[in-house]
């Protein structure tokens, strides 16, 4: 089974992607809404709390994601500190997944901090989803119901990790101007065909 990694910034198109990816009969792996429910575990409170204090939770003690979003956004050590908690845990989870499909030619993984976080190094291929900046930011602020400003600050962190997209084996350009049915089709026949290929040498 090949192990796919599917990244890009916020607004850029990567869940759509996926969906029609899910259509073709490709199993997903949402890690970004997989980290968010690790945030419901007492551990994971407990650490994010002496990390990053007791204001970023609401009156049930819950994480207010809108608050931690604010700080980590902020500052790229900020961000890594979360990671360090969330992504080892993410991982895991994702390879115990991995483990139960191996039945499959090959799986997606979703995350928008793929190459931030050196995860590029666990697939074999990875797909970097791409828009202009104006979408990129019509689409986030629609969607998370944040200002611009924020958005742009985000985008700003991300735009810093994704500067090795060039080194990404497909890249889709989500412009509107483009059919991405038919992208995705056409990465889904090559990357078949690659998975056909190393399960003859295998």
């Amino acid at each position: 089974m090949l192990k796919i990694g599917i990244t890009g910034n916020i607004g850029s198109g990567k869940t759509t992607i996926c969906q029609i990816f899910e259509h073709l009969g490709v199993e997903v792996y949402y890690s970004d809404a997989k980290a968010k429910q690790f945030y419901t575990e007492i551990s994971v409170k407990q650490e994010i709390k002496c990390l990053f204090g007791e204001h970023i939770f609401d009156s049930e003690q819950n994480i207010d994601t809108k608050k931690l979003a604010k700080i980590v956004f902020q500052s790229a050590n900020e961000l890594q500190k979360l990671n360090n908690v969330i992504h080892p845990l993410v991982i895991n989870d994702f390879l115990k997944w991995c483990e139960q499909r191996e039945n499959q030619n090959f799986i997606l993984f979703e995350s928008a901090i793929l190459y931030s976080c050196s995860l590029d190094k666990l697939f074999d291929k990875i797909i970097f989803v791409a828009a202009p900046m104006e979408l990129l930011l019509q689409r986030s602020t629609q969607r998370d119901n944040v200002d611009i400003e924020t958005i742009k600050k985000r985008l700003e962190t991300q735009q810093k990790n994704h500067n090795r997209h060039s080194a990404a084996d497909f890249v889709i350009y989500n412009d509107e101007k483009q059919s991405l049915i038919r992208e995705v089709i056409r990465i889904y026949g090559e990357i078949e065909s690659i998975s056909r290929c190393k399960a003859k040498i295998e």
